[in-house]
Order: structure tokens, then C-alpha cells, then sequence
């Protein structure tokens, strides 16, 4: 088999495959006859370890077929890093509304027993990411998918589930307060771990205790992407427009409000953008536009909005995910959001922990 590979600066997350290993991987997943005709390491992940897998017979419906591996048990991983695999199989029969639009998972190995990590085989989607191309596509392509996207957004957003928080194996609540304070505590933990300030973190934590009941208008937990950006989405352009034709990488779904999903924060900017745009008719009904452009009306709902920022789910990779302008500026509206009605957390804004002053790193 012909087999290419990335090169990397040593990692043990990402750790190369050999092509004895693929090949055993492949005749543990569609048969002892199996035969790859190639692989190839596709670039641009920040956790797992992708191949595209050309299979010389085909013995799946598709000849071509995506690998990702898993990091190993020795890689740096955070809170909210471990066992992503398992978590997305044991959370990806909730994804059944998006239809075609999600890969279907082919074999899966979690035995350890050819290679010392977690793998899954799946169907390889059309397309090409949506932030590959966005420079390229004229500011009605684009508020064409953000329409769609905010489609999809309310599609995966209506599917309803049992508890908050999860999947297995990260616990799950009764109450929505109960999960957001368990990823919160966890993120502290990570951040005093890696000898960071925390004590305006832990002081924020006890501002959000004292608002649990705000957090617990939400009765009903319901399915979350938890990573759903321009990175995971695919598209095809074609003549008749742009079309969102994937959607990828559900590892860090979750349990609970819509409004913490924390792609709610980060898509808006697009939309609010050509929104904006001269020319634009601000009265043009659009009612997914408006969703994520406008977000939640309310006090109280703002007030748990920013409790539920993603960026307290995401701070404990410590790495590049965080270290850009945009999540600098997000943070900024976060802790907005926190102050508001809380004059006690203003020093906040004068002394933030290292963790959170990314501006200068950017």
C-alpha cells in the first residue's frame, strides 16, 4: 500500500501510523480479504489523527473510507479531551435527524489490541470546509449558509434527552446548574493545574452557585454540537449556490441549553457582519438569521448565557483552540455578561488570569 503522512513536529497525540498498522486495521474492520490500496494523512485536526483509506477491494459500499485515531492515553489531555471517541459513538444515534449529513461510523476498536489507541472507520462526506473557501464566496453565498446553518443549528437542537451533561463517560445531572458547575469545577482543576491564578475563576464560579436557580429554568436537556464552526461544516458550491453538505467531528456533544452550544457566540459575528453590510434591508423577514444573530432577549436569559459560555468548556486544552483574536473578543463579551448586575467582579476586567489575556499572544 502507498501511504503518505503529514509531517510533524513530535507529538504524542499524533503519533504516525505504519502502514502494518493500518492494514491490520482494515482487516479487523471489513475482513481478513481486505486490501487498502492506499492512505493518506489528511491535515488541519487538532486532536485526532485522519487518514483517507482507498480500499483495492471494495468490500463496504464505499471504496474510500475515513480512519481517525484517537490520541494515545500518554498525550497532555484535558478534562474535556478524554474519551472523546466513545463519548461521539455513544452519542451518535442522537444525530439521526441530520440524515446524510453526518458520517455514518462503519467498525470501531476499542480493544487496544492492535494499536494502543482508539479508532473508528467512517463514511467519507463530499465537500470542502466551509472556512477553507469562506474568503471566496460573495456575501449572499454566504448568508445563504447561514441560513442553513442555522437550520441544522435548530435541527440538532430538537432532539431531546434524559439528563443534562454527559455523554458517558462524563456524568450526567438532574439539573442544568449541576452540569455547568461540574465542567466549571473541572476547568478550574485543569487551570490550577497548570499553575494558573484561579482565584478570579473560583470567584466567578461562586457568582454562578448563587444564580443556579436562572440556570435551572431550563427543564428539558437537549442535544448540543459542541464544536459546530466553519471548520466542521462542508460544503459544495454549484450553480444553484453553496450547499451545507456535512457536518463533522460530534465528539464534544453534550446535553442541555441550545444557548450554550458555544458556536452561538462565535457564528454570530458572520451574520451580524453581512447583516450590517451596506445594502443589506434590515426588514427582510429571516427568522434563522435573526436566531443567531440576535441570540436571547432578557436580563436574566443574557445572565445565563454568559454562565454557559463554551469558553469555560473549552479553556482546558491550554492550546491553540483559544489563542485567537476572536476568542479573546468572545471572552471580553463573556465576562460582559457576568458583570452585568455584579459590581464585586470588576476587577475581572483589571486583573484576568494569564489564561484568559490572549490579545498580546495573538
Amino acid at each position: 500500500m502507498e501511504l503518505t503522512t503529514i509531517e510533524r513536529a513530535p507529538s504524542d497525540a499524533h503519533r504516525a501510523l505504519t502502514a502494518e498498522q493500518i492494514a491490520a486495521m482494515c482487516r479487523r474492520a471489513f475482513g481478513e480479504s481486505a486490501a487498502v490500496a492506499s492512505a493518506r494523512e489528511l491535515g488541519g485536526g487538532t486532536f485526532n489523527t485522519t487518514y483517507l483509506v482507498s480500499l483495492a477491494v471494495p468490500l463496504v459500499e464505499e471504496r474510500r473510507v475515513v480512519l481517525r485515531v484517537a490520541p494515545p492515553d500518554s498525550a497532555a489531555l484535558s478534562w474535556d479531551e478524554a474519551a472523546l471517541m466513545r463519548r461521539e459513538l455513544h452519542v451518535q444515534p442522537y444525530f439521526a435527524a441530520l440524515s446524510t449529513l453526518a458520517p455514518r461510523t462503519l467498525a470501531a476498536d476499542f480493544t487496544r489490541q492492535i494499536i494502543d489507541r482508539d479508532y473508528v472507520f467512517q463514511t467519507l462526506l463530499p465537500g470542502e470546509r466551509w472556512d477553507d473557501v469562506a474568503d471566496a464566496l460573495s456575501p449572499e453565498e454566504s448568508l445563504s449558509l447561514w441560513e442553513q446553518f442555522g437550520r441544522i443549528t435548530r435541527t440538532i437542537h430538537g432532539t431531546a434527552g434524559s439528563a443534562f451533561g454527559g455523554p458517558f463517560p462524563v456524568p450526567e445531572f438532574p439539573a442544568w446548574s449541576e452540569a455547568v458547575l461540574y465542567r466549571l469545577a473541572c476547568s478550574l482543576r485543569t487551570m490550577a493545574g497548570a499553575a494558573i491564578d484561579v482565584t478570579d475563576m473560583a470567584t466567578a464560579i461562586e457568582i454562578i452557585r448563587g444564580g443556579a436557580a436562572v440556570l435551572d429554568e431550563i427543564r428539558e436537556p437537549r442535544l448540543l454540537h459542541g464544536d459546530l464552526w466553519l471548520f466542521n461544516l462542508l460544503i459544495e458550491r454549484g450553480a444553484g449556490g453553496p450547499r451545507i453538505v456535512g457536518v463533522i467531528d460530534a465528539d464534544r456533544a453534550f446535553w442541555g441549553d441550545p444557548m450554550a452550544d458555544w458556536t452561538m457566540f462565535v457564528l454570530s459575528k458572520g451574520v451580524v457582519h453581512l447583516l450590517a453590510r451596506p445594502g443589506a434591508d434590515e426588514d427582510e423577514p429571516c427568522p434563522e438569521r435573526r436566531q443567531i444573530a440576535h441570540g436571547l432577549d432578557g436580563g436574566a436569559q443574557r445572565w445565563r448565557h454568559g454562565a454557559e459560555a463554551r469558553f469555560v468548556q473549552r479553556d482546558g486544552s491550554l492550546g491553540d483552540p483559544l489563542r485567537h483574536p476572536l476568542c479573546a473578543s468572545l471572552l471580553d463579551e463573556v465576562l460582559d455578561e457576568l458583570l452585568g448586575g455584579h459590581h464585586e467582579l470588576l476587577f475581572l476586567r483589571r486583573r484576568r488570569p494569564a489564561l484568559f489575556d490572549l490579545r498580546a499572544e495573538a
